[in-house]
């Protein structure tokens, strides 16, 4: 749950990365850059569930093939009718020498739900252990392939 849709991209790509449950430390420096998604409607969808499974893909590139472990990002994005693009800011360390516990292959659009929660909407946890989630937010459920 995240007041906006571009703290929710965020959080989204902190909690794939949470779910390879990385062991170990690193020595690296924090590092910043900018990663960017972009969508364009030749090549099919350009709605925000579309767009925020492309940014996840992104997060997954950049540290299976990079080895760059996001810690923070802010995101912009953009919308138009024919085009949506991720621009993020983020920092980052080498995961180089990070054990992961949960090797993800894959984001999965199965399932996927990208949802703004009105103010005083709520939509119940799916288990006791789960929180009620009470609007203003945005919330995201997405599937991971491991």
């Amino acid at each position: 749950m995240a007041p906006n849709v571009e703290r929710l991209f965020a959080d989204a790509g902190l909690g794939l990365l949470a779910a390879m449950d990385v062991q170990g430390t690193t020595t690296s420096k924090v590092q910043h850059g900018q990663w960017n998604v972009n969508l364009d409607a030749v090549a099919g969808r350009v709605d925000l569930d579309v767009l925020l499974l492309a940014w996840l893909d992104e997060v997954l590139y950049q540290a299976q093939a990079k080895s760059r472990w996001m810690l923070s990002a802010e995101v912009k994005i953009t919308q138009q009718d024919d085009h949506s693009s991720v621009s993020a800011m983020v920092s980052y360390v080498d995961g180089g020498g990070m054990d992961r516990g949960v090797e993800v292959k894959a984001v999965s659009s199965h399932g996927l739900v990208l949802k703004h929660l009105d103010a005083g909407e709520s939509l119940p946890g799916r288990s006791d252990a789960m929180p009620t989630l009470v609007g203003p937010a945005w919330y995201a459920d997405v599937l991971l392939d491991v």
